[in-house]
């Protein structure tokens, strides 16, 4: 019979598993260690090879994951910009964005990069959106941004000459719709910023101004990229406006997340189970569409009819995608991210800067009086709302969506003129900051909405006046071989902020 263990060969035996546990945590925290001081050494050897512009806000000590050095530059983005670019003037600096860290560039290497081929602005939207995860394929560089792009350059600009018209009675029937009519029956009553006084009517009643312009945009872009089919369909309204929002909410969060866990990390994250659910909600909209066109088009060719073609951004899609790999669903959802976000924004500035200003309230309302009247709603008459693209150009100076432009990734390594040396996959962007600067403009940081209208009447700058004119001076769009692909879109907003004034023409509003 075997004997049992002493106590002295247990005590033995459990103090050589604790060493041995001890033993393999040292290990670990060694390789632990070793990796950390490896990138350490890495970043410190990248700095050192390449020369990279000083960081303006290293992480701290210990925050080794940097999500504490993101979490900062989310809220002080714009003062650390302002920081970054008083103290170095024109010379490039680094900062750890919540996207990574990125070479600020001042304005005057925005020729110099604006059309260099080895800077992506296409793998940049990629990467800062992770479009490699499940629900964010609308945000990806190998399709739905290119179609979006093609379409934009190719199809959008020559369709909105036949948009316009019906683009003014989708704005008329938006507006009746989100604000009500003008009976002073069904009032809305939400409680935020906008007053309207709605013309035989005594009461005023409040309307939230961001959330009403986001509704009236949705709806406008839809027209635009869906015709009537489904431009009044509510669903797919409430994807557009909520696609955008939850999509950059999420996107941001997972930028705080360590790379190598968002893969994980996003599965249980809500935002990104939304985004997710949105876009499963689009398939099952935009492919019935599809589908019962194609069974129209083989009708016709059975029967020998002229095969249907279709003025609207499905139709364009289906064309320029013959030769690529082409996902509807994910490309409508890229068409209405690019422009409900940006176009919103703007129009939501605009409104903020017309409505204290009577005096400029009232010549908008001339204008459009005179143009219309005698032009009616044509292409042509958008062009010759002159103040009102000066007012929007203007608006869009003084406070832009945001504060950098330009955002690339490098495909190879690049060496500007003054000797700054882009290494391979770092991030690089533009500091918008010569919009407010005294040697350009006259009294930079009042808001003028004729400045550029008197630009227009100054020999030599008359191109440089108009709305969608980028510039080192006007990066709103970007600048270079891909601008903001919204800026289409963003360009007819001189019709739909000509209805907003026939709106405003037609009701008394203020600011609460």
């Amino acid at each position: 019979m075997a004997s049992e263990p002493s106590a002295s060969a247990l005590a033995d035996s459990s103090f050589s598993v604790s060493l041995d546990s001890f033993r393999l945590s040292s290990e670990a925290w060694s390789i632990l260690v070793a990796l950390v001081a490896a990138v350490l050494a890495y970043k410190i050897w990248t700095d050192h090879k390449f020369k990279l512009p000083p960081l303006i806000n290293p992480p701290q000590t210990f925050d080794l994951s940097g999500a504490a050095v993101k979490k900062d530059f989310i809220q002080r983005s714009n003062e650390l910009i302002q920081e970054g670019s008083k103290a170095f003037g024109g010379e490039p600096y680094s900062v750890i964005s919540d996207t990574g860290r990125v070479i600020m560039l001042a304005p005057k290497h925005v020729d110099e990069i604006r059309n260099d081929p080895k800077l992506s602005f296409l793998k940049n939207t990629e990467h800062d959106f992770h479009a490699y995860l499940p629900g964010f394929e609308p945000f990806g560089a190998g399709n739905a941004i290119q179609i979006l792009i093609m379409v934009a350059k190719k199809q959008l600009t020559k369709f909105l000459a036949k948009i316009t018209k019906p683009l003014s009675d989708e704005t008329a029937f938006s507006f009746q719709t989100v604000l009500g009519d003008s009976t002073g029956m069904n009032y809305p009553s939400i409680n935020i910023p906008l007053l309207s006084n709605i013309v035989g009517y005594t009461k005023w009643h409040e309307v939230g101004l961001g959330q009403t312009i986001l509704n009236v945009v949705s709806r406008l872009s839809s027209r635009v990229f869906l015709g009537p089919e489904i431009c009044r369909n509510e669903a797919w309204l409430n994807i557009t406006v909520m696609y955008v929002v939850d999509s950059f909410i999420a996107a941001e969060r997972l930028r705080i997340v360590p790379k190598p866990l968002r893969r994980i990390v996003h599965w249980f994250l809500p935002e990104c189970q939304r985004v997710r659910s949105h876009v499963a909600q689009t398939r099952s909209i935009i492919q019935p569409v599809i589908d019962a066109r194609a069974r129209e088009k083989r009708a016709a060719v059975e029967e020998g009819r002229p095969i249907p073609t279709y003025d609207d951004a499905i139709q364009w899609g289906e064309e320029e995608s013959a030769r690529s790999k082409y996902d509807p669903a994910i490309y409508q959802l890229a068409m209405a991210g690019a422009a409900i976000h940006t176009t919103t924004d703007l129009m939501t500035q605009l409104i903020l800067n017309i409505l204290p200003r009577p005096e400029l309230l009232a010549a908008l309302r001339s204008e459009m009086i005179e143009v219309l009247g005698k032009e009616g709603w044509a292409k042509t008459s958008l062009y010759n709302l002159k103040l009102m693209d000066s007012v929007m150009k203007e608006t869009q100076r003084m406070k832009p969506i945001q504060s950098i432009s330009m955002g690339r990734i490098a495909d190879a390594v690049v060496h500007l003129s003054d000797g700054t040396i882009i290494p391979k996959g770092m991030k690089v962007a533009v500091a918008n900051t010569l919009r407010h600067d005294p040697t350009i403009y006259e009294n930079p940081l009042e808001f003028d909405g004729y400045r550029f209208l008197r630009m227009r009447q100054t020999p030599g700058k008359e191109n440089q006046a108009h709305f969608v004119t980028t510039s080192p001076d006007s990066l709103g769009f970007g600048h270079g071989l891909i601008v903001d692909p919204a800026e289409p879109d963003l360009g007819n907003c001189s019709g739909k902020a000509g209805d907003l004034g026939r709106a405003l023409a037609r009701d008394n509003t203020a600011l609460v």
